[in-house]
């Protein structure tokens, strides 16, 4: 499939243009990255991908490569809006933690000092669906236990294939007809999958979007439209897409039974998307685009702040950026992401050489199901964002093949 290559988008890409050589990167190298994307759509891995590439806060690094939707020839660019599904997480975090400067939350709280349906929640001992068993756990799952994964909550069994996973399948939990506080009320009724402070990936920061509510007093979408997304200019950063948008909506795709690029109809049309939808899903149902989130990034790698607008004071990004759980409770974070630590809504790199990436320590970094991906290296002050839509988001290896490149054309590192 031919691709289209876009020129470097100056202002209009989410920040200012800077000359790459200037800041440390080869030119000749970065086109290697042109080379790659194009591979990837001619040979039929991504209908369009889109990656952007920022050091020291200038717009070194922005292509985009073949189409965001192909029946309709719509090509992929920086403002094409994509599902980044789990990358909500990081921002669902980032508002919660505004509430914690403000007094109105605090990290060391009990989950139920704001939602009352967690008291009872148990954690699962055995038993099938029907009737699990469960015991009290020792000490309460708490607001830290959320942003970072460790609260005992689990995902559907798309995800989780024990029991536990089986009932959030038979309870819908994650309908988009269901409001916040349906889905806290649905999840406290399942059992945790272990005591907390154990990794599990799971709906933690779901829960978080609905205590923001309650901390807040205000819906969620209308929280973060107030107090980051109208702040940091991000205007195509929404839960639903209204009409007059759907034009630059990209469609979602898979391998199909022939090998060749398929639409994924199953949650792939408008879903949790539609304008009448009431699931807003904190830990996986925003939309954007990679100009948008590339703004997000670079207001956590200058320490909360982005022209004028501070969101989050340094102390409180160290704090994000620091890791949080201990090896042995790591669980399958050590499977997916190797030499990474959990920090508050990103996943910290503890060890470069475990990861098999290059990278610094300390980078912070998470991705979406639909093979999105961003990363942020304070030592090198790069921030880059990945924009697909293909699932499994396992399935190529773009965001190895993507940082791979962009380290390749750094040419002056540690300025």
């Amino acid at each position: 499939m031919a691709g289209l290559l876009a020129p470097a988008g100056g202002l209009a890409g989410g920040l200012p243009e800077g000359d790459s050589a200037s800041h440390g990167f080869s030119p000749d190298r970065l086109a290697r990255i042109d080379d790659a994307m194009q591979r990837w759509v001619d040979d039929g891995k991504l209908a369009g991908v889109t990656i952007a590439v920022a050091r020291d806060g200038k717009l070194v690094y922005d292509r985009s490569v073949g189409m965001a939707d192909i029946a309709r020839g719509l090509p992929m660019t920086g403002d094409t809006l994509v599902r980044i599904y789990s990358m909500t997480k990081a921002v669902t975090v980032v508002a919660a933690l505004i509430l914690v400067e403000e007094g109105k939350l605090r990290l060391t709280d009990p989950v139920s000092s704001y939602l009352p349906e967690f008291a009872g929640t148990g954690i699962y001992v055995d038993g099938g669906p029907d009737t699990p068993n469960t015991r009290p756990p020792k000490s309460p799952p708490r607001i830290f236990h959320l942003m970072t994964h460790t609260s005992g909550l689990s995902y559907p069994g798309g995800y989780d294939t024990t029991a536990v996973g089986t009932i959030y399948d038979r309870k819908d939990v994650f309908n988009p007809r269901n409001t916040l506080a349906e889905l806290s009320k649905k999840t406290a009724s399942i059992p945790l999958t272990d005591e907390p402070g154990n990794f599990h990936y799971g709906a933690s920061i779901d829960i978080l979007g609905r205590v923001i509510e309650v901390a807040s007093g205000k819906p969620l979408d209308k929280f973060l439209r107030e107090r980051l997304f109208a702040p940091l200019k991000m205007n195509d950063t929404m839960f639903t897409v209204p009409a007059s948008l759907r034009g630059r909506f990209a469609e979602l795709y898979t391998s199909g039974p022939d090998g060749k690029l398929a639409v994924l109809r199953d949650g792939a049309g408008l879903g949790l998307y539609e304008t009448d939808a009431r699931l807003l899903s904190g830990g996986g149902g925003l939309v954007s685009t990679t100009y948008d989130y590339l703004r997000f990034c670079q207001m956590m790698l200058n320490g909360g702040e982005l022209d004028g607008a501070r969101i989050l004071v340094p102390k409180t990004v160290q704090l994000m950026t620091t890791g949080q759980v201990s090896p042995d409770r790591r669980g399958t974070l050590k499977d997916f992401s190797p030499g990474y630590d959990m920090g508050l809504g990103f996943g910290v790199l503890e060890d470069p050489g475990a990861s098999g990436m290059p990278g610094s320590a300390g980078e912070f970094r998470w991705g979406g199901a639909a093979s999105t991906e961003f990363f942020i290296d304070p030592q090198e002050k790069i921030v880059a964002v990945l924009s697909t839509q293909f699932m499994p988001s396992d399935a190529h290896k773009l965001r190895e093949d993507m940082k791979a490149l962009i380290y390749q054309a750094l040419t002056a590192p540690d300025r």
